[in-house]
């Protein structure tokens, strides 16, 4: 399940998206990227509630992903910005995957790094992955080549599907605070 939610509360209004892939095309409302041979996105047919099923081909360092066709959101002053999602996957070898959710501006292949070295080091936005050497979330916020990143205590993936949130709450014109949660709880450093 993708939800993205703009709460405008201070005009009076809000922008929402909430999409269970019923329904798939790729480059209407999300664009699939899938940079790599055997790399794979489609509507699991058995995934109950709607599911949308990204595979890699299990090859080191392969790589897909979905992300909106146009530009959706954009983090501004007095602009709450929501994002959730419900994400399942399965490590092909203990601790080797690469996997990210959250806001990029411009997204591309390569957004999260080869060989476990995180995320991009110049765009703007907020993000909850997971890189390969790791078993635990991490979250990172990033303004042009200014990131801060921290890893948390809460272990990524498994059998069970997790809920991914970010929440932007704008505090001036130029600072916002995020705040990252798994399963609604929300991610601890772990120092």
């Amino acid at each position: 399940m993708g939800k993205l939610t703009r709460d405008r509360s201070l005009l009076g209004d809000q922008f929402e998206i909430a999409d269970d892939f019923l329904g798939f095309t790729d480059a209407q409302l999300w664009t699939i990227l899938d940079a790599d041979t055997a790399a794979t996105v489609a509507i699991d047919a058995d995934g109950v509630g709607g599911v949308l099923l990204l595979t890699t081909g299990a090859t080191d360092n392969n790589e897909c992903n979905v992300h909106s066709t146009n530009e959706l959101f954009d983090i501004v002053a007095d602009k709450e910005i929501n994002i959730e999602c419900r994400l399942q996957y399965a490590e092909a070898n203990t601790d080797d995957a690469n996997v990210a959710f959250g806001l990029i501006n411009a997204a591309a292949a390569n957004d999260l790094i080869d060989d476990g070295a995180g995320m991009l080091a110049d765009y703007s936005g907020a993000a909850i992955f997971k890189v390969d050497g790791s078993t635990v979330w991490k979250a990172e916020s990033s303004v042009g080549t200014t990131q801060v990143t921290t890893t948390s205590k809460t272990t990524a993936g498994g059998a069970t599907a997790q809920t991914l949130r970010i929440r932007i709450l704008p505090r001036s014109s130029t600072e916002a605070d995020v705040l990252f949660y798994v399963d609604g709880a929300q991610l601890e450093d772990t120092n």
